[in-house]
């Protein structure tokens, strides 16, 4: 238990402190340069957007407004199965230039980009989300790298509004703020383990359409991009910004969801991801694969700390400061639902919301749940 106890902590200490410093480094000593030259090819901007009538019409003109020639973009609306307004908002855009695909049937996300991709008539695919604001150079930096052939997509910064209305704000700002630093680490290595889908680039001919049945399109994306050969990198300069989560209820489902997604990626591309293979697997296991099972490790280290109390005062001081951290979650978790700010519990309480997340992910993925059934629309 003694040894498990230390295996589990190591494993922890790796994936959330020592990796990013190894990667750091090693960025810093062998980091690859490619030619970055300033280029304007035609882009075709593609949003999928399922009930979005909150927020679409914001989002057009957000996109409408970027400092890039109108002539070279072509803007996309792919909104099958909304039963909003959504649809209609968008064809009031229809004489700037934006284009509306929509079928009343609901086929998911991932069938709805196959569709747009298809249509799409312009050499660069640029993917983003209904609720994510570009800022005005953000295409102009996306696209600057695509000179070097080696490269495949460009992925952006996802920077998060702070808001102290939305309860997920803090947490997901310091993680995205961690997360952009780690990725531009990576991507000066090789590749990125994943795109995000708010803010990602690639050329049109390396699409390889995607099953339906996948949940993370962005993971899919970069995957079938590296096995072409291909690089996926970041740029930190090229940042869209968007809201957190309303509350942590929503913040909770969208995260349960990615998990069950990046479960099944495991699974899907095995032998692309496994750590003793290749350098991108041994990437894609300490930044992402623990990710997912930190619940297994964080119970693994509280129950064998519990089993060895009685070898060391360490042990002791140890389970005390787990036992506590849990309890200020636990209050965090009574004062969110009697409506009060969590404040100084908050963080304990968004730490282990996001893990718990986690566990009912592995649950839908045991299960095979339909995302259909599992699917929540989050508060805009």
């Amino acid at each position: 238990m003694t040894y498990l106890f230390w295996i589990f902590s190591f494993l922890i200490i790796f994936h959330y402190i020592i990796f990013g410093l190894v990667i750091l480094v090693m960025s810093k000593m062998f980091g690859k340069k490619h030619l970055i030259k300033e280029d304007t090819p035609s882009i075709s901007f593609i949003i999928a957007a399922y009930n979005e009538e909150r927020v679409i019409v914001e989002k057009l003109k957000n996109d409408l407004e970027l400092d890039y020639p109108k002539e070279k973009l072509e803007i996309i609306v792919v909104s099958d199965g909304s039963n909003d307004q959504t649809p209609s908002l968008v064809e009031g855009f229809k004489d700037r230039g934006v284009r509306s695909l929509h079928r009343p049937e609901r086929q998911g996300k991932i069938a709805a980009l196959n569709r747009a991709v298809e249509s799409a008539q312009n050499e660069i695919l640029v993917f983003s989300d209904a609720n994510s604001m570009f800022r005005k150079d953000a295409l102009k930096k996306l696209v600057r790298h695509f000179n070097d052939p080696s490269i495949g997509g460009v992925c952006g910064q996802k920077a998060i509004f702070h808001n102290d209305e939305r309860k997920a704000s803090l947490g997901d700002s310091l993680y995205w703020k961690y997360e952009s630093s780690l990725k531009q680490a990576e991507s000066f290595l090789g590749s990125i383990p994943t795109a995000d889908g708010e803010i990602f680039s690639m050329r049109k001919k390396h699409y390889r359409p995607i099953d339906s049945k996948i949940i993370n399109d962005d993971t899919a994306i970069t995957l079938n991009l590296i096995s072409q050969g291909l690089r996926v990198i970041y740029d930190k300069e090229a940042i869209t910004e968007e809201e957190a989560s309303l509350n942590l209820k929503d913040d909770f489902n969208v995260k349960s969801r990615m998990v069950y997604g990046g479960i099944q990626i495991l699974k899907i591309y095995s032998k692309e991801l496994n750590p003793l293979s290749s350098w991108f697997g041994f990437q894609f296991f300490f930044h992402k694969t623990l990710r997912y099972f930190m619940w297994v490790l964080l119970l693994g280290v509280f129950l064998s700390n519990l089993a060895v109390l009685g070898n060391h005062l360490f042990y002791q001081v140890f389970f005390f400061l787990q036992v506590l951290f849990y309890l200020l979650s636990l209050a965090g978790y009574l004062l969110d639902k009697r409506g009060k700010v969590p404040t100084l519990f908050y963080l304990p309480y968004y730490y282990c919301n996001v893990n718990f997340a986690a566990f009912k992910g592995f649950l839908f993925f045991l299960k095979q749940q339909s995302l259909v059934d599992i699917w929540t629309k989050a508060q805009r």
